[in-house]
């Protein structure tokens, strides 16, 4: 795929294309972080690559590619919302959105919704759209948007992929990425470790790199979201760089325990936006995910 323009990191474009070349991107995609622009222009990219109807996607060539870039393709829908002007994911807008889910897409096989800034939608509006994400038609896939997806009610984000695009996380973003999806898969395995220590000695490390557990925290809503999805389908696509453990959590967990962690890492997320005391938040951190885990 081609990001150029699109500020990500190399390991999000891995892991885009990847999916893309597998026809394995979701049928609802969260892009986190980064700017406003680059999120919007990933969520267009990819809106792309739900309509072409091309052999190579995004071919950039066939008539759905050249009709999405210049932005009337008529299977292509964007409600953008912005702080002087959130009319466009009120919820009247958004149960608009989701009675248009159930139109047959014109020209494409697919029809897409990219949906901006959703950090702007109040709780309302997000459970109007929360019934659609539920049991949405084939042929509906969606894109939000939104500068930290813990603004989003946790179960959205049960129900979708969330992918960070991490530029707010500083320079060393790529060289932490391997270490964060490391220390997430310690962290799922010992969340079902009989011994508390366990999850204590994998998250001590925190109290002194608050970036690698804003790293870790984004790769265990992923290992949460792969674990809930394969209680529902065992062949479910695999989001997360740790396979293994989001089918050890899906075997050892109840599907509502899973959609309360990926609300504890909401909540972990919050505490450390408003700078929490971080010996405090680590503690908070073990103690929360055991519960929810059950522990």
């Amino acid at each position: 795929m081609n990001f150029e323009g699109i500020e990500i990191s190399t390991q999000l474009q891995d892991l885009l294309s990847a999916a893309v070349e597998a026809g394995r991107l979701p049928h609802t995609i969260i892009l986190e972080g980064g700017s406003e622009n680059d999120r919007l222009n990933l969520a267009r990219l990819l809106a792309k690559v739900h309509v072409c109807s091309g052999e190579n996607v995004p071919c950039g060539v066939c008539s759905d590619c050249v009709k999405a870039g210049k932005g009337f393709h008529p299977d292509i829908f964007e409600a953008i919302a912005t702080e002087g002007n959130k009319d466009p994911l009120k919820v009247d807008a958004v149960r608009e959105i989701r009675s248009n889910a159930f139109v047959f897409p014109n020209e494409a096989a697919r029809r897409v919704f990219i949906l901006h800034n959703m950090n702007f939608a109040n709780e309302q509006a997000q459970n109007a759209l929360l019934k659609i994400l539920e049991e949405p038609p084939e042929y509906v896939r969606f894109v939000l948007t939104c500068p930290v997806s813990s603004s989003l009610l946790g179960t959205i984000l049960s129900r979708a992929a969330v992918y960070s695009l991490g530029q707010q996380l500083g320079d060393s973003l790529n060289e932490k990425h391997s270490a964060a999806c490391e220390k997430a898969g310690l962290i799922a395995k010992a969340l079902v470790s009989p011994n508390e220590f366990d999850l204590m000695r994998e998250t001590g490390v925190f109290e002194k790199d608050a970036e690698l557990m804003t790293l870790v925290l984004g790769q265990l809503r992923l290992i949460f979201r792969d674990a809930a999805a394969k209680k529902q389908s065992p062949s479910s696509a695999v989001l997360s760089a740790s396979p293994e453990q989001a089918s050890l959590l899906a075997r050892s967990l109840t599907t509502a325990q899973l959609v309360r962690l990926i609300d504890v890492v909401g909540e972990l997320e919050r505490a450390q936006a408003l700078n929490a005391n971080k010996a405090l938040l680590v503690t908070r951190f073990c103690s929360l995910m055991r519960k929810a885990a059950g522990k």
